[in-house]
């Protein structure tokens, strides 16, 4: 079964992402007057990153990652 997620870059560009394409996914914690947020890349196997705040997107691409 093929695991497709939505998630938006930091520029509000809405991406549909099968999740065997992701080659890794990195964390950035960032410590501001807002408290404590992340940004993540995601980076894509043909080349391509994807930079985004959507933890509930992350969230899904990396569960999508373990085995069932």
């Amino acid at each position: 079964m093929k695991s497709v997620i939505t998630i938006e870059d930091m520029t509000d560009e809405v991406y549909y992402i099968n999740s065997r394409n992701v080659a890794y996914i990195k964390e950035k914690k960032n410590l501001g007057t807002m408290g404590r947020t992340s940004t993540w890349k995601i980076s894509l196997v043909n080349g391509e990153s994807i930079i985004t705040k959507n933890k509930s997107g992350i969230e899904a691409i990396i569960s999508s990652f373990v085995k069932k």
